[in-house]
C-alpha cells in the first residue's frame, strides 16, 4: 500500500526542464507527449488557473542524514531534496522550479514527502506525507517539521506549514492498524483543505489556522474472509459538488479491489464505482467525466510497470485513454483547453528519470 511503496529515487541529477518531442500512441485516438523530464519523484500535480500553469510535486530523493526508524522499522533518512516545478504550456522554457529545499525523507524501497498540490481559491496548498509516528520526525531534526502536515508556498518559494496530520495520527489514531502518518491527496475548499491520508485511511480536514479534524473513516471492505484496509489515495471535487476518493486498496495480493468513493457535504463516503487496481490519482475532465489513474494496471510487484487511465462515462463505461507509455504515473490534473497532464516514472529508484506527460484525447 502507499505507506510502503509510495517511489524511491537516490539519483542526484539535476533538473533541466527540457522540452521535447517524444510520443506514444494513447488510447480513444490520444497522443502521449512528454513535455518535461528529469524530474526527482514526481507526484501530485494541478493545474493553476491564475498562472496558467501545472504545477507539478517532486517528494525528492531524500538525504543521507540524519536517520530514524520509520514505518515497519526501516530507517529513514532526511534530506532538503523535495521542490515543486512549474510548467507553462506554450512558453519557451516551459518548466522551472519555484520551490526548492523541501523537506523529503528516503528508507529502503521508497521517497516520502511533497505529495500533493492544489492552487486553487489564491494560495498554493501543499500536503506532505511521511511514513512513521512521532519519533520519527523528532528524530530526522528541525528540518523535517514540514514533513506530515499542509502548508502553503509563498511567492518566494518558502514553505509554510499549516495543519500537523502527524500530531493528530498520534493523538486519535482512528484506525488501529499502527499510528502512520503518510498523506497522498489534498484539495482547497473554504477555510481550509481537505486531505486524503493514506496511512491513517481516513479523510481529514484543516483549517487555514491549523485545527485538524476527521471527516471520515475509510472502512475496510472484507475479502476471502479477511478486512483489507481502505487506502485513500486521492480527493477531488465533483462536477457536482460532492468530493470523490480514490484507494490504493489491495495491492499487491488482490488486484481490482480498488473502489471509487463519493462524499456529499455532510455525508458519509458511499462506493460508486469499484473494480480497479492501486488507483494513484483522479480528477474529472471538461465535460464533468471521472478519470482514474491506475498506478500499475497489473499491480506494483509486476514486472509490467504500465499504468493505466481510465474514462469513466456517465453511463457507466469504460474507456481506456492512455497505457502504452504510462510507466508507474502519479498524478493527473486536466487543463482548461481538456489536455490532461500525468506525472510518470515516480518509483524509478536510483535515477531523477520522472516525466511530465500531456494527453490530447482524441474525443
Amino acid at each position: 500500500m502507499l505507506r510502503r511503496l509510495c517511489t524511491a529515487t537516490l539519483a542526484t541529477a539535476l533538473f533541466c526542464g527540457l522540452m521535447t518531442g517524444t510520443a506514444s500512441q494513447a488510447g480513444a485516438g490520444g497522443r502521449l507527449d512528454v513535455v518535461a523530464e528529469n524530474l526527482v519523484t514526481p507526484r501530485g500535480l494541478t493545474w493553476d488557473a491564475h498562472a496558467g500553469r501545472v504545477l507539478v510535486t517532486e517528494a525528492g530523493r531524500g538525504g543521507p542524514s540524519p536517520c530514524a526508524p520509520g514505518v515497519g522499522g526501516y530507517p529513514a533518512c532526511f534530506g532538503a531534496t523535495g521542490a515543486i516545478t512549474s510548467y507553462t504550456p506554450g512558453k519557451k522554457r516551459g518548466a522551472e522550479r519555484i520551490a526548492t529545499g523541501l523537506p523529503s525523507v528516503i528508507n529502503e524501497f521508497s521517497v516520502l514527502g511533497l505529495h500533493d498540490v492544489d492552487a486553487s481559491h489564491g494560495r498554493i496548498s501543499v500536503v506532505f506525507g511521511m511514513g512513521g509516528e512521532m519519533a520519527t520526525r523528532d528524530g530526522l531534526g528541525p528540518a523535517a517539521r514540514g514533513l506530515a502536515q499542509t502548508g502553503t508556498i509563498d511567492r518566494k518559494g518558502r514553505l509554510h506549514p499549516v495543519g500537523d496530520l502527524l500530531a493528530f495520527e498520534q493523538r486519535h489514531n482512528p484506525h488501529r492498524a499502527d499510528v502512520n502518518a503518510n498523506a497522498y491527496g489534498i484539495v482547497r475548499v473554504p477555510g481550509g483543505t481537505l486531505v486524503a491520508e493514506a496511512g491513517g485511511n481516513n479523510i481529514l480536514s484543516v483549517s487555514d489556522g491549523g485545527s485538524v479534524r476527521m471527516v471520515a473513516l475509510m472502512p475496510d471492505q472484507i475479502v476471502d474472509g479477511k478486512p483489507l484496509e481502505s487506502v485513500p489515495s486521492a480527493i477531488a471535487k465533483g462536477p457536482d459538488g460532492a468530493f470523490y476518493i480514490s484507494e490504493y486498496s489491495g495491492e499487491p495480493t488482490h488486484l481490482g479491489k480498488a473502489r471509487i468513493w463519493r462524499m456529499a457535504p455532510g455525508r458519509k463516503p458511499v462506493v460508486v464505482t469499484s473494480g480497479f487496481t492501486g488507483v494513484i490519482d483522479l480528477a474529472f475532465d471538461r465535460q464533468g467525466r471521472m478519470l482514474v489513474l491506475e498506478l500499475a494496471e497489473k499491480g506494483f510487484d509486476s514486472p509490467d510497470r504500465t499504468g493505466r487511465l481510465v474514462r469513466v462515462e456517465r453511463d457507466g463505461r469504460r474507456t481506456v485513454l492512455a497505457r502504452e507509455g504510462l510507466e508507474h504515473p502519479g498524478g493527473v490534473t486536466v487543463a482548461p483547453n481538456g489536455d490532461i497532464y500525468l506525472t510518470n516514472r515516480t518509483t524509478s529508484l536510483g535515477e531523477a528519470n520522472g516525466q511530465l506527460l500531456r494527453l490530447r484525447p482524441g474525443r
